[in-house]
């Protein structure tokens, strides 16, 4: 006992291991449990009360997101599929519109005027860029008056007018009713801008105007050098397909490709 006694004062047992078997086991599914959730030191910046300042900066972001976004779709929702597939209409499928086909010609004729008149400049200071648009409006008889329209920047950004809405705005002048215009034409006659579309405040007019008269076209010209040949047609701002089959157009011009 003596000696037993004294080897233990020598080496004593270890309290860590004594323990260990009074206490249950620990699995290594209980070891993984206690290694997948440890404890989580408080955060000094999470208890950081935020203040009024902060919230209404984190509102001001998430607004300013979200009309970014806006913005985005809108601009993605007014490209055209034209950059991807011939939507071009030719003298054949506009004359199966004649309210298309008079704006055409209309706007040809106003078109050689302006580049055999002598214009101010004045009209266009700013931007040194003309825009000339024609408003196709029908009588009570059925028939078609043209509202010519050319763009004025005498000051910008308020006193700016578009070609399209000086058309618009001739048309209420010549006591016109918004539901008689048919067709709004617009182009550039320098031809830089090819088709040339309106910009988004006409855009806004247009919506408003649909109310009144639900099918206006718009008509622009894919052709740089104007030859009044070829149209791309909008409606409710979507592209509208020629009358004639593209598919079998395409058909054709490689039929003939094939030929040569």
């Amino acid at each position: 006992m003596r000696c037993f006694q004294a080897c233990h004062a020598f080496c004593p047992w270890p309290t860590s291991l004594a323990s260990s078997r009074s206490s249950p086991k620990v699995t290594f599914q209980d070891q993984a449990d206690v290694r997948a959730e440890p404890e989580k030191e408080p955060d000094e910046e999470e208890e950081a009360p935020v203040s009024v300042k902060d919230r209404l900066l984190q509102r001001l972001t998430r607004m300013n997101t979200q009309d970014l976004l806006q913005k985005i779709r809108r601009n993605i929702s007014s490209f055209s599929v034209i950059d991807s597939e011939d939507l071009s209409w030719d003298w054949e499928d506009i004359s199966t519109e004649p309210d298309i086909a008079f704006a055409v010609m209309e706007l040809k004729e106003f078109v050689a005027e302006w580049q055999e008149a002598a214009t101010d400049k004045f009209w266009q200071r700013k931007s040194h860029k003309v825009v000339l648009a024609v408003v196709c409006c029908a009588r009570d008889d059925g028939s078609l008056v043209a509202m010519r329209g050319m763009n004025t920047e005498v000051s910008l950004p308020s006193g700016s007018l578009c070609a399209e809405r000086a058309g618009i705005a001739r048309a209420a002048t010549e006591f016109f009713h918004a539901n008689t215009i048919k067709v709004i034409a617009v182009i550039d006659p320098s031809g830089d801008i090819a088709p040339l579309w309106p910009c988004e405040v006409c855009q806004s007019w247009l919506s408003k105007l649909r109310d009144q008269s639900p099918r206006i076209t718009v008509v622009a010209f894919p052709a740089k050098e104007n030859d009044f040949e070829r149209v791309v047609v909008r409606r409710n701002g979507k592209d509208v397909r020629p009358p004639t089959s593209v598919s079998a157009r395409s058909s054709l011009k490689q039929v003939v490709e094939i030929a040569r």
